[in-house]
């Protein structure tokens, strides 16, 4: 009996040693904390690391673009650059390359054309026209240096452009005359219509019929109203001199034969008038002059002199 109460007690202390390590093993732990903030920290760094190789893709993957988006500007600049080449100096080889075509006139002589949209232009003595082959994109512009006419094309949605030294002339569709000299003077005198003269230091003009602009460097120094008649004649052959000072007379004649002329001293400031065919030859003209003003001429080779 004793026996088996010892047994009893036995297994009872062995069933409350198994119920303790139960209970120890079910019993929470300490929390490591420091292992937790490394393991936290750990996969920050690897989230950062993966989403700064997608940023890297993505820049990759943009500059691949723009690198593309560059080199397709710069070969349509370059494109363009040379598709459209300096009309002031180009050659006659570039010019017809670009779609160009170019007129220049001889001493003496005048030259009408008619531009792809119609409008009608004469080009003086000596002077220089480029112009395309055909009219695109939102203006007609062409180049002019010397002297010329234009009866422009009415085209309100393509306006006409006039490029010339320092300045250019804008119109819709108008009559005027437009004279660039070597002496970086110009002029521009409106017979009908209306024209804006854009120059250089980002200041335009307009101008409204019998009016004239008188320019230096491409800027306007003076605007007054005119006979457009005394400014226009020579695209009949015609100089008309209602009180035209001698000295500018001579320059026009310079101008137009090809040849230096000049005049001494006093009579410099004596005024013209009358009219002068310049279908004539160069003396035909001095010495028509000479009728209406008294004066001696002399001559060096490619020269002429007018004396008092």
């Amino acid at each position: 009996m004793k026996e088996q109460e010892q047994n009893n007690r036995n297994r009872e202390i062995e069933d409350n040693a198994a119920l303790d390590r139960m209970l120890d093993a079910c019993r929470f732990q300490p929390v490591d904390t420091i292992r937790i903030k490394n393991l936290v920290h750990e996969k920050i760094r690897n989230e950062e690391t993966a989403r700064k190789r997608r940023l890297r893709r993505i820049f990759a993957g943009t500059l691949s673009a723009a690198a593309c988006v560059a080199l397709i500007v710069a070969f349509g600049l370059s494109y363009f650059s040379s598709s459209t080449p300096d009309l002031s100096s180009a050659s006659m080889r570039q010019l017809a390359r670009a779609g160009y075509k170019e007129l220049i006139v001889p001493a003496g002589q005048r030259q009408e054309l008619i531009l792809p949209d119609g409008t009608r232009l004469i080009a003086n003595s000596r002077s220089r026209v480029c112009y395309p082959e055909k009219f695109e994109g939102r203006e007609r512009r062409i180049y002019a240096n010397g002297e010329v006419f234009l009866e422009v094309a009415k085209d309100r949605e393509h306006p006409f452009v006039v490029e010339s030294a320092k300045f250019d002339v804008r119109v819709l569709g108008t009559v005027f005359n437009i004279c660039n000299s070597s002496d970086s003077t110009a002029s521009v005198v409106l017979v009908e219509g209306s024209v804006e003269i854009d120059m250089e230091n980002n200041r335009s003009i307009r101008l409204k019929p019998n009016d004239k602009a008188e320019l230096l460097h491409g800027d306007v120094t003076s605007l007054t109203q005119v006979d457009p008649e005394n400014y226009t004649s020579w695209t009949d052959g015609l100089l008309y001199l209602k009180g035209m000072p001698l000295s500018q007379l001579t320059r026009t004649l310079s101008d137009h034969y090809g040849i230096e002329i000049k005049c001494q001293g006093s009579l410099a400031g004596v005024k013209v008038y009358g009219k002068l065919d310049l279908h004539d030859n160069v003396d035909t003209v001095i010495n028509s002059i000479r009728e209406i003003v008294p004066m001696r001429i002399t001559r060096s080779g490619n020269s002429i002199m007018l004396k008092p």
